[in-house]
């Protein structure tokens, strides 16, 4: 099993507040060692724009391993 690797990102663009009382922020980041790559993230906590988080990106991981061994195309 791979173990997760930590990430820095930079916010830049706040999309909305998400949660039964707002205490989550959606966020789009952008990879600070490669800045071509942005995705959306989920945020717990006070953000403002240009903030740096760290996230471990093992959601991208299990993403790309399990459609790469995914039988879902046999079974329909």
């Amino acid at each position: 099993m791979p173990q997760p690797v930590a990430s820095k990102a930079r916010v830049i663009k706040i999309l909305n507040r998400i949660g039964a009382q707002g205490i989550l922020t959606e966020v789009r980041v952008q990879l600070v060692d490669q800045p071509k790559m942005q995705f959306m993230r989920t945020v717990k906590g006070p953000v403002r724009l240009g903030d740096i988080v760290d996230f471990e990106d093992t959601e991208l991981t299990w993403q790309s391993s399990s459609r790469s061994n995914s039988n879902f195309d046999d079974i329909c």
